[in-house]
């Protein structure tokens, strides 16, 4: 579960910084767009103040030509300043020269004065630009123009000073030629204009891709939270129902547990008192022997139930300890500590595989102790020759064991319960109820498997897998 939520919280974590970085590109391409299109519009109407100067210009100069009033070269003078100043101004721009002198020439262009500092970040930051740069080389061959205007307005001004008078086919060539430059400024200025246009279409068409690319790239992204937090939520509530129901179990064993242990604590000790109040008063000391191996049966057979609950409490509170065992070896003692156990003569057979293998060596202990006395206990006397066969091989990291005996067996409809806690088969078992369900237990916290098949009066034959780590 602590792996699912890590997990969980790292993809959010990264769709959330997403969702961030995306939300940022879009501020700031719309803040520094919206600026390129302000800028554009800037050029188109400072553009506009300089084709009408021009135009005036053209206009005052033809007036001169045919008046020969100074007032009319003062004016043209006046009105040609306005894209004298813009070409001064382009110039210091390219020339990387401090921006308040390109902002002074803007100021002298007549450029709307909240506008200059707009023009000029355009200028700078897109002048590399192709179709940007395409309107330069547009705005420079104008800047041409004006220079030759401005030439023929010096040589008119001088012919008329010198008081060199114009024939009337003078005057009109000369007002053609002054017309011509004027129409070739306008047709310049329209060619810059369309271009500007189409600078402004290119932003506003990047800003449009850019920022449905990013409002999609948030949509995956909410969605893909929203699907994690689904799912998180449905793992969390699998979870919650498995520990609930691992919870209902666990009280449900307690209380049988508690039930049962307090009950099979009390009955001895209440048997003990009873057989200890029958020795006090028996003179026959034959009968009060008999009544002290009794007690010590009584005694055994406590002693080996709280050993048992000592085992089921370690197994729940402790984790493997894994450690390396040699199989003859470990099976070797563990049968000579428990072939004199049982009342009557048993054959122990031991099949074991040379091995070494890995594995939590405490609780196969108690597996194997498990099955192997309760095959002694529950051994058939009536049988001339009683057995139990161990069998014990290790194949692709898997321990197989099997316990095989021919006792008393174990009737079909008990089988599917003897691994339950304090489950007995009849009133005049032996057991207490919890040998087989430790094994089935420490089976489990090994990840391992128990299979049983036993026929009533014939034996049974335990059969287990318990994966190793060598």
């Amino acid at each position: 579960m602590n792996v699912v939520v890590k997990s969980t919280k790292r993809i959010i974590y990264n769709y959330v910084i997403c969702i961030f970085i995306s939300i940022s590109l879009i501020v700031g391409l719309n803040h520094y767009g919206l600026k390129a299109i302000d800028g554009i519009r800037a050029f188109t109407s400072g553009e506009s103040v300089y084709m009408k100067a021009q135009q005036e210009a053209s206009r005052q100069l033809t007036n001169y030509v045919f008046t020969s009033n100074p007032e009319y070269y003062a004016n043209f003078l006046a009105q040609l300043q306005v894209p004298i100043n813009d070409s001064l101004a382009r110039i210091s721009l390219d020339s990387n020269q401090h921006h308040t002198i390109a902002k002074k020439h803007l100021l002298l262009g007549k450029n709307i004065p909240e506008d200059i500092e707009n023009i000029i970040w355009v200028y700078k930051n897109f002048k590399s630009l192709s179709q940007f740069k395409k309107a330069i080389v547009i705005w420079k061959a104008a800047d041409q123009l004006v220079i030759d205007l401005e030439n023929q307005g010096k040589k008119i001004d001088e012919r008329i000073k010198r008081h060199i008078v114009l024939s009337s086919t003078e005057k009109e060539q000369l007002a053609r030629n002054i017309d011509r430059t004027c129409r070739l400024l306008t047709q310049k200025g329209n060619e810059f204009d369309a271009t500007l246009t189409e600078n402004s279409r290119l932003v506003n068409k990047t800003i449009l891709t850019i920022n449905t690319l990013m409002a999609f790239i948030i949509f995956i992204c909410i969605v893909g939270i929203s699907v994690k937090y689904i799912h998180k939520l449905s793992v969390l509530q699998k979870d919650t129902m498995a520990q609930n129901k691992v919870l209902l179990q666990t009280n449900e064993e307690m209380d049988l547990f508690t039930h049962s242990v307090s009950h099979d604590l009390r009955s001895p000790i209440t048997s003990l008192m009873g057989i200890i109040a029958l020795a006090e008063v028996e003179e026959d000391p034959k009968q009060r022997s008999e009544y002290f191996s009794l007690m010590r049966r009584i005694l055994t057979r406590q002693d080996d139930f709280i050993l048992k609950i000592i085992q089921f409490s370690k197994n729940k509170r402790t984790d493997l300890h894994i450690q390396e065992i040699h199989l003859p070896s470990f099976f070797e003692h563990l049968v000579q500590d428990l072939e004199h156990s049982g009342d009557i003569k048993i054959d122990l057979k031991l099949n074991v595989e040379d091995a070494t293998i890995c594995i939590d060596a405490f609780r196969l202990d108690i597996i194997c102790r498990n099955l192997i006395s309760n095959a002694i206990k529950y051994a058939d006397p009536e049988k001339e020759e009683a057995f139990i066969s161990i069998s014990v091989k290790v194949a692709q990291g898997i321990l197989s064991l099997i316990f095989e005996d021919n006792g008393i067996g174990i009737h079909h409809k008990h089988q599917s319960k003897i691994f339950n806690m304090f489950y007995v088969t009849t009133h005049h078992n032996k057991g207490s109820g919890i040998g087989l369900y430790l094994v089935k237990e420490m089976i489990n916290k090994l990840d391992g498997e128990i299979n049983v098949h036993s026929s009533n009066g014939e034996g049974s034959t335990f059969s287990i897998k318990i994966p190793t780590l060598a």
